[in-house]
């Protein structure tokens, strides 16, 4: 083995050694240098992780798996857990993707919360964060990524509700944490069947079995559809979509994280590493991709009724983690694995640059407030930043048309091959490839809708009438995320097919031309149409949004989120907590305490009873020996009869 993949645990122990820097650090500096700490930290895990891509890059293609063995965990026979790490294409590849991404959020990050009282307790969250889903990808076992799957929903909550004195915020982490929960315990549940079934939860001898034939097909279904509960909860799909727009009430790089290299990729990159199991059950594999696809166009069509600059972009993954899902369902594990790549770098260039536009509005409002209420996440109250902040519009334009699909940028290349996937196939694969073309128009539809509302027109606000462009800590990652928006597809383009080889060795990338210009039909169509819309010549002066007068209540109800939280509160949230006041009301007090407190009177009557005979009379006391004598003879003579 070459000396460089056994130090591959340097890639998760990088950024905890930034976490514990940053937890020992005392003085006035370790406020201000807890951003650069954490940073470097995470620079150096991408380091690392280029390092090892290098070292594995270098080996021929069936040489490129190593399992590196760290120490044994625990032994209660039959399980032996050990903490190993598995070095592979899928795994290099996720841990690159997440460490460049990650570090680039982490400098932002440094000129985002300056100021924050608690900016080294946000910092050493980012970096567990980061160290959390590096465990995930890089686990040589299942056991090992659900500590790492965990470890990421705990961040989650932490990040999410970072300001927690506001009771949303706070309430918001616990819905995040709640919620994956649900999807967890399915998940717990389908590693116990695998343990169960197979004896191990190490990858190697479980995908060896699976590809030999040794798993009945029923229980491979069982397992993947209990795996897949997990994943429709870490990433966010129906029915379990429902934290993560709530989850923007976190400081914006949280969300860029959460969003583009971590949390969410999670339940995707499961798909991808345990493919060869959900190939043993083609009926798990008809539910994913229809499920995503479903996801897809669901959340794109709800995000057209929102107002909320960063709820936007939530249902935006939503519906993109749809495509990697329904991609990943359908056996196109490559594909779904090249967009969660091109997304992770425009959509966190789309919200750092939201990041970019609400710093802008809460400095310029501080100085410059106006009398109606101020909400820095309204879109409604932005307009005119064009010219204020030329660099943020820029960028931010170029990954909202990375996110359409414009050609050439990134999204094109990824989203076209998720499409040219499933558009050759039929059968349910037919319909989910219907509902991901028509998402694919909504998509383009909301992000020039969005795109309009903050930067065209004139300001609508004080705020956005004074903002100006944010400082370079915050500009230069945006830019060379724009970088990657436009250039990092073409590393999987035709004729280059570049990602392919390496994750997928004699499977070129899928391209029909044909698709391609459907699906930049498509996309120019719903640009052409929200461009109709809400361009400033066309928007009436003092009407919220155009669309209202056109759809009515069914606008009411996208803005409402298709009241899907309300029906969840109906069915499950107020059911639970009247079931919690019952048991807290009568349960508890009449049941449990009421048998405690009861046993405590039986015991307290026996010992005042005993306590008569201890009078302190000999008399009383020899009396009592000469009765429990005579009956001891009584007893004995019984028993001899």
């Amino acid at each position: 083995m070459d000396a460089l993949l056994e130090w591959s645990w340097l890639i998760i122990a990088f950024p905890l050694l930034g976490l514990l820097i940053n937890l020992i650090s005392t003085g006035y500096t370790r406020e201000r240098m807890a951003g650069i700490v954490a940073s470097m930290a995470a620079a150096a895990s991408f380091g690392m992780a280029l390092m090892v891509f290098a070292a594995l890059l270098s080996r021929p293609p069936e040489a490129r798996l190593v399992e590196v063995t760290l120490y044994q965990w625990a032994i209660v026979p039959p399980l032996t857990a050990e903490v190993g790490l598995r070095i592979d294409p899928l795994s290099i590849a996720m841990a690159l993707i997440v460490t460049l991404v990650g570090t680039l959020i982490h400098v932002y990050s440094i000129g985002y919360m300056a100021g924050d009282p608690h900016i080294r307790r946000f910092f050493m969250f980012l970096n567990l964060f980061l160290a959390s889903m590096l465990l995930l990808v890089l686990a040589d076992n299942f056991l090992i990524l659900f500590v790492g799957w965990e470890l990421v929903g705990l961040c989650s909550y932490l990040l999410i509700g970072f300001w927690f004195e506001t009771p949303y915020n706070a309430w918001a982490g616990r819905k995040a944490f709640i919620v994956n929960r649900i999807g967890d315990f399915g998940f717990t549940l389908g590693l116990l069947l695998l343990f169960w079934t197979f004896g191990t939860f190490r990858y190697g001898p479980i995908f060896e079995a699976a590809e030999h034939g040794a798993v009945e097909a029923g229980v491979a279904t069982l397992i993947t559809l209990l795996l897949f509960a997990g994943v429709t909860g870490k990433s966010a799909q129906i029915p379990l979509y429902v934290w993560l727009p709530d989850a923007m009430a976190g400081p914006t790089p949280v969300s860029a994280l959460i969003h583009a290299a971590t949390m969410v990729t999670a339940g995707v990159y499961l798909i991808a590493r345990a493919h060869p199991l959900f190939e043993l059950a083609p009926l798990t594999q008809g539910v994913i991709t229809l499920v995503g696809a479903a996801t897809a166009l669901w959340a794109a069509l709800i995000a057209i009724g929102q107002f909320d600059l960063k709820r936007v972009l939530a249902f935006s993954t939503i519906s993109q983690l749809g495509y990697m899902v329904a991609a990943a369902g359908a056996g196109a594990v490559g594909a779904a694995i090249f967009h969660l790549g091109t997304h992770a770098f425009f959509k966190a260039l789309l919200f750092l640059g939201a990041g970019s536009v609400i710093h802008a509005l809460e400095h310029a409002h501080r100085h410059h407030p106006d009398a109606s209420p101020f909400d820095p996440n309204d879109m409604r109250r932005m307009g005119g930043l064009a010219r204020r902040m030329p660099i943020t519009f820029w960028t931010f334009g170029i990954g909202a048309a990375a996110l359409a699909g414009l050609p050439p940028l990134a999204g094109f290349w990824s989203k076209d091959e998720i499409l040219a996937a499933l558009g050759k196939a039929g059968g349910w694969t037919a319909l989910a490839y219907g509902l991901l073309v028509a998402a694919a128009f909504l998509t383009a539809f909301y992000m020039t809708r969005q795109v309009a509302m903050i930067f065209a027109g004139a300001p609508r606000s004080a705020a956005a009438g004074h903002a100006h462009e944010s400082p370079a800590v915050m500009t230069v990652p945006l830019m060379i995320f724009a970088f990657f928006s436009v250039g990092v597809g073409w590393i999987n383009a035709p004729g280059l097919g570049a990602l392919s080889a390496w994750l997928e060795p004699g499977y070129p990338p899928v391209f029909h031309p044909e698709q391609a210009l459907l699906a930049t039909l498509v996309a120019l169509a719903g640009i052409g149409t929200a461009w109709a819309i809400y361009r400033p010549q066309a928007w009436p002066e003092g009407v919220e949004d155009p669309l209202r007068p056109a759809l009515r209540g069914f606008f009411t109800a996208l803005t409402r989120k298709l009241y899907v939280d309300e029906l969840y509160d109906v069915l499950f949230v107020r059911p639970f907590e009247r079931a919690a006041r019952a048991v807290a009301d009568v349960v508890e007090p009449y049941g449990i305490d009421g048998a405690v407190h009861a046993v405590a009177r039986l015991v307290g009557s026996l010992a005042s009873g005993v306590r008569r005979w201890s009078s302190g009379y000999v008399r009383q006391y020899g009396l009592s020996v000469l009765i429990g004598a005579v009956l001891l003879v009584f007893y004995i003579l019984w028993m001899l009869r």
